[in-house]
């Protein structure tokens, strides 16, 4: 079977966020405070709406897909975003998603919190970073190659403008970014206020890939 990776367009939007609701289940409290009720079918609607909205508004960011070209199914999903020279107005969570005003507030601020590295390091670099922001391979099509091709054509571009590249990696992908040379800097832990003691806290692995030395 071969695999094809293309930029998505407008109608692959539905598509690339189930496969991000299926990758990340429910382990992860940020996709299920971010995006509420994402692995019911309206949920998921409301979701590729999301994305759909953010392609259209990001000039930044570009979406990929990769296609098994015997079946015609798309299989994974990545979302980078390449910062060349400038650096952006920090974006805040907002919405009609959430059942009430704690839950939209519980979201906007694991938003931001899990953002701080990222956010630090674009404009430590003065808006000359390329970030890995999601990838999600649908867990039937895991192990095939898929992940690799999304991730080789992000750090491409970063060799090619001659910058790092960035990524918050889960324990599942550490290995994968780690081969393509990204380099764990630490563990990341979302600290709660009191008042979301009970709730689970988000972590992640912040990794850098340093920029390629240009002869």
């Amino acid at each position: 079977m071969s695999l094809k990776l293309e930029v998505c367009d407008d109608n692959d939007m539905h598509r690339t966020f189930t496969i991000l609701s299926s990758a990340f289940g429910h382990e992860h409290p940020y996709i299920d405070a971010v995006f509420p009720s994402h692995a019911t079918v309206a949920g998921r609607e409301i979701g590729g709406e999301r994305l759909r909205a953010i392609k259209h508004s990001d000039p930044n960011t570009t979406f990929l897909k990769i296609t098994d070209t015997d079946t015609g199914e798309m299989i994974a999903q990545a979302k980078w975003n390449i910062y060349d020279g400038e650096v952006p107005e920090a974006v805040e969570l907002d919405g009609d998603f959430w059942a009430g005003e704690e839950e939209k507030e519980y979201a906007r601020y694991l938003f931001r919190e899990y953002l701080v590295p990222r956010r630090a390091a674009i404009e430590d670099s003065g808006g000359h970073l390329v970030s890995l922001d999601i990838l999600t391979v649908d867990p039937k099509h895991q192990r095939r190659g898929a992940g690799r091709m999304l991730v080789e054509w992000g750090t491409a571009i970063a060799d090619k403008m001659g910058v790092a590249a960035v990524v918050e990696a889960s324990k599942y992908g550490m290995p994968l970014y780690q081969s393509a040379g990204f380099e764990f800097v630490h563990h990341h832990v979302i600290d709660l206020p009191d008042k979301w003691a009970g709730r689970d806290k988000q972590t992640f692995t912040w990794m850098v890939r340093p920029k390629k030395t240009v002869d």
